[in-house]
């Protein structure tokens, strides 16, 4: 296996030199340069990352807890982080975590032991105290609302006005018996959280869904799901997770001959567009975007997006 060792020798410099050339360090002549890079091709010379990393005295790896991509929503932010990291030099390390909080622990672990230079949590379930402690190590950025974690910095979704928007709408429907589904139905989740406070402030704070669901993800999700409620014929309207799941549920009404009862969905997924089913765009793909900058950022600081319903009445 070639080293820099061979290239220097072939080259007539010093292995500092090489190295400068490989890092595309300046103070290299453009004659040297070239002659080390086309000695690099000729001899099929592949850099050692952690060499490279060591040379540095940094890593450029970014560690992204994600829980898991059975939901669009984590799959439409992998997209965005992914697209923001093409144009760096930092690369991005996936962990999953099925909200695991000991294997949430060991990622943070990582980034103390210099493994990654920076860590997002896109969720979690580890808590927000133990992650901080662990800020002084490298940036850690979480994709919630923060109060009073003046160490992490945070990229996150202002579902709130979306989801009383999508209630309103209902309520004007004059749909009461209303089921609400979540991938996480726990106060640990900052979507069930603003679902429930939009719902009773549209609704009123002595009223309830008429059903919650949690552990909805998918189409085929949605679809099992209908054969439960096609059996209430009281349910007249429904909250679902994703466009997806919406769509599972209106293929389950159909098969059975049943009257669907009015869906919104959320994410503004294509399939959605194709059944006009009104949606919330939670803006993911944007949200990964700005969570991969804030891990590059040299300041701490909070970041949001605001969620839109879509009527689709147009």
């Amino acid at each position: 296996m070639t080293s820099i060792s061979d290239i220097a020798k072939k080259a007539g410099v010093s292995k500092s030199t090489v190295s400068r050339v490989i890092n595309h360090h300046p103070y290299v002549s453009d004659e040297t340069r070239q002659k080390v890079m086309d000695l690099i091709a000729e001899l099929d010379y592949m850099p050692n990352q952690l060499a490279r990393d060591l040379s540095r005295g940094k890593t450029q790896k970014i560690g992204v807890v994600i829980p898991h991509t059975r939901h669009p929503y984590f799959t439409h932010l992998i997209n965005g982080l992914l697209d923001a990291a093409k144009a760096s030099d930092y690369q991005l390390v996936m962990m999953p975590s099925d909200y695991n909080q000991e294997l949430e622990l060991s990622y943070l672990k990582q980034l103390k032991m210099e493994a990654i230079a920076a860590l997002i949590f896109t969720s979690r379930a580890i808590s927000l105290e133990i992650i901080e402690t662990y800020a002084k190590y490298g940036r850690i950025v979480v994709c919630e609302k923060l109060q009073g974690y003046q160490l992490l910095s945070s990229a996150y979704l202002d579902r709130y006005s979306s989801f009383v928007d999508a209630f309103s709408a209902m309520k004007a429907r004059g749909l009461e018996r209303l089921v609400l589904l979540f991938s996480r139905d726990n106060e640990s989740s900052a979507t069930y959280h603003s679902a429930l406070l939009a719902y009773h402030d549209v609704y009123g704070q002595q009223s309830n869904p008429h059903m919650v669901f949690g552990n909805i993800h998918d189409f085929n999700d949605g679809l099992n799901l209908s054969y439960q409620l096609i059996k209430d014929v009281r349910i007249d309207g429904v909250l679902a997770t994703s466009d997806e799941v919406a769509a599972g549920l209106m293929k389950g009404y159909e098969e059975s001959g049943k009257k669907c009862p009015y869906i919104i969905g959320q994410e503004n997924l294509l399939v959605g567009q194709l059944l006009k089913l009104p949606t919330i765009d939670h803006k993911s793909y944007s949200l990964g975007k700005l969570a991969f900058k804030q891990a590059l950022s040299e300041s701490i600081s909070q970041e949001v997006l605001i969620s839109e319903f879509l009527s689709q009445d147009n």
